[in-house]
């Protein structure tokens, strides 16, 4: 009797991995895997968004021989990557480490169709491209006086992704009094920043609340330290999601 093919995402599935042969220093992550029995199947495997996405994939043929007649990857945009891989695996056997078109895509299915010459089963491998990060983008500078200033940095990005800001400070010490967010929506978050930031120092990353935020603005109420070397600079970017 023929069985329709089933999706093994389970932890029990680990189990089985043991012994496979060691690749590379590349982290591998099971995507999924098809059972069938001897007669030409079709089968889809969904795969699902993962962090980062993957780079590559791979075969591994588990019981018995089969033949695999065609292989494709639908991606996370719906496009489709039809893969050149028309051949026979043995039993035990593994596919070469197949690249995916761009890198670090992320899966949303896998076609394949194969004939098994008996009970058996192929998993299918991914493993995981870097994650890219995040580029600071500068949102704009401003001359800081010694007396106590309250300055607006207009950034209009009301359907940005910003998901945090970072201060930097040129030409002399500053002291910050209060710093505030104000979202597309007209939302506004005050932000606790250290009092006093150093000639060329930067804060950490100042987390926005909700995430990714589109902003309209960020005010700050701040005055240079008087030095030898005068007024200050601040610079404000913001990170954006990815």
């Amino acid at each position: 009797m023929i069985q329709s093919a089933r999706l093994a995402l389970f932890a029990g599935t680990l189990a089985a991995l043991m012994g496979q042969p060691a690749l590379a220093a590349d982290k591998w992550d099971l995507l999924g895997a098809t059972s069938f029995d001897a007669r030409p199947v079709k089968d889809v495997i969904k795969v699902g968004p993962q962090p980062g996405g993957f780079k590559a994939i791979r075969i591994e043929v588990r019981q018995s021989d089969v033949e695999v007649l065609d292989l494709k990857v639908i991606y996370g945009n719906g496009a489709p990557d039809d893969i050149s891989v028309r051949q026979s695996f043995k039993a035990g056997s593994t596919s070469r480490v197949i690249d995916l078109k761009g890198g670090n895509r992320q899966i949303k299915q896998i076609v394949v169709t194969y004939l098994p010459k008996g009970p058996a089963k192929i998993l299918f491998f991914g493993v995981a491209g870097a994650v890219a990060a995040a580029a600071w983008e500068p949102l704009g500078c401003k001359s800081v006086g010694f007396g106590i200033d309250h300055d607006v940095i207009p950034v209009g990005r009301r359907e940005g992704q910003f998901t945090s800001l970072r201060l930097r400070v040129k030409d002399a010490p500053i002291e910050i009094f209060n710093l505030r967010a104000v979202f597309g929506n007209g939302a506004r978050q005050d932000i606790k920043v250290k009092s006093v930031i150093p000639q060329g120092g930067e804060t950490r990353a100042l987390d926005l609340a909700g995430n990714a935020r589109g902003l309209d603005r960020v005010e700050i109420l701040y005055r240079s330290i008087p030095t030898f070397k005068g007024k200050a600079a601040l610079c404000v970017d913001g990170k954006q999601a990815r």
